[in-house]
């Protein structure tokens, strides 16, 4: 089972491997390391879709200042999809307790 054990400003550990750079984490076990932006668009949406989740949960950061494109939240609504963005800290608890029963997906932004 996929597990975020931690989190500090620019570092995240999950499953016992240390990442310092923004990642998408999936229920199955897959990790991408990302480039740091502060938009979820269009392009991450549809990489994120081929992942078949059922939750998206986006980390935006410790201040926050992740924003979500208001047409992804639409699309994903019309997709069955649930979108939930929280500071980065409440989306990690967030994913942990949603992977252990959905297909979910965690895009974690770690600094500001």
């Amino acid at each position: 089972m996929m597990r975020i054990d931690s989190f500090y400003f620019g570092n995240i550990i999950i499953n016992g491997r240390k990442i310092q750079s923004d990642v998408i984490v999936s229920w199955n076990g897959e990790i991408t390391e990302k480039e740091g932006n502060h938009v979820f668009g269009r392009k991450e949406y549809e990489d994120i879709l081929l992942r078949n989740p059922e939750v998206i949960v986006i980390g935006t950061g410790t201040v926050p200042n992740v924003k979500i494109d208001p047409d992804i939240e639409v699309t994903a609504k019309l997709n069955g999809i649930e979108i939930i963005s929280k500071p980065t800290m409440q989306a990690i608890q967030e994913f942990n307790k949603l992977a252990k029963k959905k297909r979910a997906v965690g895009v974690m932004h770690l600094t500001c």
